[in-house]
């Protein structure tokens, strides 16, 4: 259900279940902008600030938490005076430490338990208000370039991507085992490991099949911890917030989800789980070029690996690249970033991918060349070598009865975008439709394809050859 139709049943019987929904949709930055345009002058959140359902209150307060936006903090702060339900009070105090609210927090007090009734609440009230405040905490924290002696380090790729992390690596200088979809490097410069544009993130494992019980893990970690650190669980589905407040209470340092230097990753498989120390005080400059991103745009990584990949399918060695469906650029700045590129070219129908895009090629010293033109209708001066794109898919672009006409009216066209021995290098995961159009086009011819993983979906590369009667010189051939 999309954020408008969801904000259209905020009435009645439905309104605590609309809310909880809009919740999850909120957690995305897309999701986020959905909802503001779905709410329009946002009058809605002030209605229901004063709800007789308490639940109805505690659900608003947790939207507007999550939303984050700094004109919601007077009506936070009033409902912070008259909120009389115990077990809502911790969602308006976390809300109001995410819109930055000290003041309204510093005036608060803490209720004082009156029964044992109460006693559950009250401490859920306390631990929401200490998390609300360690968000004005000021933690000098400094950048970390070297680790006090060589350690394990897993260096994770894009899933399917491991070896093409593993040759980035090399190139680095450092050696590596593939271990599943992670590299395992044994190294002190961890600012060397964050060199590589193919990994997704770096962790330093600490123990495998620990007990899933506080103390067990709190014995295993504890010499791992740094100061200021901050516990992450997953795959955990009981009362993580309870399992987090009896860790820290058993660990060194301070437990803060605002400000740390290091996470503690607890990955959570059933009564056991394996412990890792993820480093977040690593200078991170992989990507200058992205300052701007659209709701579909490929992960940096990913992009990396997938341009590492397809480049290495080429012949040539300064190939000329082509994406016809660019958006923000990032498979066309990854080309750039990894071979000595003829010429870069990207083409998108959508004139605000195409400013993001100049954005971003700007702030990165790119010399990509991007054109706002509908593909369908463009005329390429020259072949290309590698045509590599993200093909438009999923909910937030286009549909799969849209797609079905689109790639058969770009496959048709395809050939001729491509150079004698060029390649094409396509992502979707749309992929039963676009392996069927590929089979029907006599003109091309499916090499490879390969199965990867982006954000819940299953997307698939697909390496497409071409015969010489599709090939760019014989189309100039039919125009003499």
């Amino acid at each position: 259900m999309t954020a408008a139709e969801l904000v259209a049943k905020l009435n009645g019987e439905t309104t605590v279940e609309a809310l909880s929904a809009l919740c999850t949709i909120a957690k995305t930055k897309q999701g986020r902008a959905e909802i503001e345009q779905a709410l329009g002058d946002r009058s809605i959140l002030g209605t229901l600030a004063k709800s007789d359902s308490p639940k109805a209150r505690k659900n608003v307060y947790r939207l507007i938490g999550t939303l984050e936006n700094e004109t919601d903090v007077p009506l936070l702060t009033s409902a912070l005076e008259t909120e009389a339900t115990l077990f809502a009070v911790p969602s308006l105090l976390l809300a109001l430490g995410k819109l930055g609210a000290k003041d309204a927090l510093e005036s608060y007090h803490i209720p004082v338990s009156e029964s044992p009734e109460t006693d559950k609440h009250i401490a859920e009230i306390t631990i929401a208000y200490e998390k609300a405040m360690q968000r004005f905490e000021t933690v000098p924290i400094g950048t970390r370039e070297t680790l006090d002696a060589p350690r394990e380090i897993l260096c994770f790729a894009p899933h399917g991507f491991a070896k093409e992390l593993k040759d980035e690596l090399f190139s680095l200088g450092l050696s590596g085992t593939v271990k599943g979809d992670a590299v395992q490097v044994k190294t002190a410069d961890i600012a060397r490991v964050y060199r590589a544009n193919c990994m997704t993130e770096a962790l330093l494992p600490i123990a495998k099949d620990v007990p899933m019980e506080p103390k067990a893990i709190a014995a295993a970690a504890k010499t791992c911890i740094g100061t200021h650190y901050r516990i992450e669980i997953r795959g955990y589905l009981r009362d993580r917030g309870g399992f987090i407040e009896k860790l820290k209470t058993l660990l060194d340092g301070h437990n803060n989800p605002s400000a740390y230097d290091c996470e503690l990753r607890i990955d959570s498989r059933n009564d056991i789980c394996d412990l890792y120390w993820k480093l977040w005080n690593v200078k991170d400059e992989r990507y200058p070029w992205r300052v701007g991103t659209l709701p579909a745009s490929i992960h940096p990584a990913m992009a990396h690996a997938l341009s590492r990949y397809a480049l290495s399918l080429v012949k040539k060695e300064h190939p000329s690249v082509f994406d016809p469906f660019c958006g923000s650029g990032s498979l066309l700045f990854a080309c750039e970033a990894q071979a000595h590129c003829r010429s870069l070219v990207g083409v998108d129908k959508s004139s605000t991918a195409v400013r993001i895009a100049r954005e971003n090629a700007k702030a990165g010293s790119s010399r990509v060349r991007f054109i706002c033109r509908d593909i369908l209708h463009f005329e390429a001066k020259d072949g290309a070598d590698l045509v590599i794109s993200n093909l438009p898919f999923g909910t937030r672009v286009g549909s799969h009865r849209e797609n079905e006409t689109l790639y058969a009216k770009f496959l048709r066209r395809l050939p001729y975008y491509l150079n004698d021995g060029g390649k094409a290098v396509l992502y979707t995961a749309d992929a039963r439709l676009l392996e069927r159009l590929i089979k029907d086009e006599p003109k091309l011819s499916l090499c490879e394809k390969r199965r990867t993983a982006a954000g819940g979906l299953s997307p698939w590369i697909f390496v497409i050859d071409k015969s010489p009667s599709g090939s760019y010189n014989s189309r100039n051939k039919e125009r003499e």
